[in-house]
């Protein structure tokens, strides 16, 4: 491999003249600057990034910690956040924790080492490690995480996205709501519980403890946690899943139990996964901005990574319900 050495013997120029023109950082003569540019393309050249973040102070390169890139929630929001980064002059590191802890403590060891600008992590990755293990570096937590660490944070609002869900559930004029929440000990999914609550306080209607189920964020989570709602008396007319993979989950266990989406049983998901408009039927979902949130965080960690000392930011995105094919009014 190349060495700037090279680059400067083959030029017949110092390495320092070799990394003012990589770095366009002084005045460099036209016969020089072109010089350097022949020999950095004959030898393939590629500087150390790390060496030169040890320079400039700036690497270029961001790093991004997410529980579970199969997700298709989080592979779209990956490919968003990769776009951004990418049109601002940035390089992405991704690191799937697979909800390891170990494992996201290494992945963070490694980013330092690698000398990130900064980083961007999800709730889930957060909550494994603490907050310590990030040191200095430039932080945007995303889609939830604890107010009191400091850093810049984009949330979700879950708590009015189940209230978007049920509310429209009970206009079609279903009364006998269940919900599929997810992980219990998750911020989102006691928000989505709490959005369901308000929706049915508005009305003189009551929901039954066993209407409510839970169950990991998954296709089986959604499959076991609709099992369980089905075997419950009083059965339901509709069902909100706390995400697109736990209401597709859910469709399954019902159609084992003979029941027809929309005809016997509607369906409301979350997230709007690119999936969610190819289900059958076509999904009625709460959709979360991916783009907007990939958008946000980059911008956040930027001014972050300019201005390390400034006080932290919470940014609240809206969702949206999307209505498809899913639910079926009884009204």
């Amino acid at each position: 491999m190349a060495t700037i050495r090279d680059v400067a013997k083959l030029a017949g120029v110092s390495t320092t003249t070799v990394s003012h023109v990589l770095n366009d950082t002084r005045f460099v003569s036209e016969q020089a600057k072109a010089a350097v540019e022949a020999a950095v393309k004959q030898l393939n050249y590629v500087p150390n990034a790390v060496a030169r973040s040890l320079k400039g102070g700036s690497s270029r390169v961001l790093g991004m910690l997410v529980t579970d890139s199969n997700n298709p929630f989080y592979a779209d929001l990956i490919q968003w956040v990769d776009k951004v980064a990418y049109r601002h002059g940035y390089n992405l590191i991704l690191c799937n924790t697979q909800g390891c802890a170990e494992r996201a403590s290494d992945y963070i060891d490694m980013l330092n080492q690698r000398r990130v600008d900064g980083m961007l992590v999800m709730s889930a990755d957060a909550r494994q490690v603490p907050m310590s293990a990030f040191g200095a570096m430039p932080l945007v937590l995303m889609d939830s995480g604890p107010a009191e660490v400091g850093c810049d944070r984009i949330l979700d609002d879950s708590e009015r996205g189940g209230y978007l869900a049920t509310k429209y559930l009970l206009e079609q004029g279903h009364t006998h709501i269940g919900i599929l929440a997810g992980p219990l000990n998750k911020k989102n999914s006691q928000n989505r519980l709490e959005g369901y609550r308000r929706a049915y306080a508005e009305t003189n209607l009551e929901y039954a403890s066993t209407w409510v189920q839970s169950g990991d964020f998954s296709y089986q989570g959604g499959y076991d946690a609709m099992a369980a709602l089905l075997q419950q008396r009083g059965r339901v007319s509709a069902v909100f899943a706390g995400n697109d993979l736990m209401a597709m989950g859910a469709a399954r266990a019902a159609s084992e139990q003979g029941l027809r989406i929309p005809q016997d049983l509607s369906l409301v998901g979350y997230d709007d996964i690119p999936g969610a408009q190819y289900f059958n039927p076509p999904l009625t979902t709460i959709q979360q901005p991916v783009q907007q949130l990939a958008e946000q965080a980059i911008e956040l960690l930027l001014k972050r990574i300019a201005d390390p000392k400034r006080a932290g930011e919470c940014a609240m995105l809206a969702p949206t319900l999307i209505e498809r094919h899913s639910v079926a009014p009884l009204n």
